[in-house]
């Protein structure tokens, strides 16, 4: 994770809100490219000294907006076996069209701008991917599994992929049934299962 962050902000929690909407809505309209401080001040009723004093650039501040009350990553404790995660991870909320604009959009950025796409990549893609893969470490903990770290990263980036593509290439919703259906064919056969049945 980025460890130089700027100060805590001044700006009450709504306005902290409106400010992240703000920039959040411009990125969908213009693309990350066009954003400027200019515009979001404008959108934001703020100053442009404000924004480049509290966040100090444009990707600080994208950044900032992105991760704003984000959802919670999936926690596995609590779960008894993989088949009780991958039930649980189906029937998480599907990603409104909205955030998969917004991630097709960031994707794009990151391409043709690197250092952006290398903060992406640490503020929001691994977190994810280290949350997905900690399901597949914990059933290995219990016994369920054959530990391959290397493995359970590769299941987790598979996982986010698919929940982001998937729509665009099947032109059909992700849905609870899609998602069972990843993890019946592709996830669940690619892991090693433990065999007890001679203990």
């Amino acid at each position: 994770m980025s460890t130089n962050r700027p100060p805590r902000s001044r700006m009450s929690s709504e306005r902290l809100a409106e400010l992240f909407d703000a920039v959040r809505a411009l990125l969908l309209e213009v693309g990350y490219e066009r954003l400027t401080f200019d515009a979001v001040a404008a959108r934001a009723r703020t100053s442009k000294a404000t924004l480049y004093r509290q966040w100090g650039s444009k990707s600080g501040l994208v950044m900032a907006a992105l991760t704003h009350q984000r959802p919670a990553l999936y926690d596995s404790a609590g779960a008894t076996s993989l088949d009780e995660d991958f039930a649980q991870m189906a029937r998480a909320d599907s990603v409104p069209a909205r955030d998969l604009r917004m991630g097709f959009m960031l994707l794009h950025s990151a391409a043709t701008d690197p250092d952006f796409g290398t903060e992406l990549r640490t503020e929001i893609i691994a977190p994810v991917v280290d949350a997905l893969a900690a399901v597949f470490e914990a059933a290995a903990d219990r016994g369920e599994v054959v530990r391959d770290s290397p493995l359970f990263q590769r299941l987790a980036s598979l996982i986010l992929t698919d929940v982001a593509l998937s729509p665009l290439i099947s032109g059909r919703e992700e849905t609870a049934t899609s998602r069972q259906e990843l993890f019946a064919t592709i996830i669940r056969p690619a892991l090693t299962f433990t065999d007890h049945s001679n203990s």
